[in-house]
């Protein structure tokens, strides 16, 4: 994993919209779809990295966490988390499912070797807890 894949949470954003695609493909009555995203460098300000996407407008939910909580009766997004582990050949897990509608950002992915998407990938922990209140 690349220096820049760990520091960046865009790039679990774009691995997420990816997996997205793939489950719209399965043909289930919902698609939902992550925002597209942007890495903007800011050299009048050092060179900071910032993240850019559209703006989500209506009720923001959050459906589940990094830390195995789900917070709304909706599975669909927790389907797609579960999704994601049996479509990575069990090395990842997409979690922290928000947004608006079928509308969502800022996921969070948890690695089998716990390395990489930034300092929420729990590894291996983070994926048990998932499946601890997953049904």
């Amino acid at each position: 994993m690349s220096n820049l894949c760990q520091r960046l949470t865009p790039f679990a954003q774009l691995l997420a919209r990816s997996y997205a695609k793939t489950f719209n493909e399965l043909g289930l009555q919902r698609q939902l779809q992550f925002l597209p995203v942007g890495v903007f460098k800011l050299s009048e300000r050092g060179g900071a990295l910032v993240n850019i996407e559209p703006m989500l407008e209506g009720d923001y939910v959050k459906h589940n966490d990094n830390d195995g909580h789900v917070d709304t009766n909706d599975m669909y997004p927790q389907a797609f988390s579960h999704y994601t582990w049996e479509a990575s050949g069990k090395k990842l897990l997409i979690c922290d499912i928000q947004g608006v509608g079928d509308y969502y950002t800022d996921p969070q992915i948890h690695s089998i070797d716990g390395e990489g998407f930034g300092s929420g990938n729990m590894g291996p922990e983070g994926i048990r807890r998932f499946f601890l209140t997953h049904k």
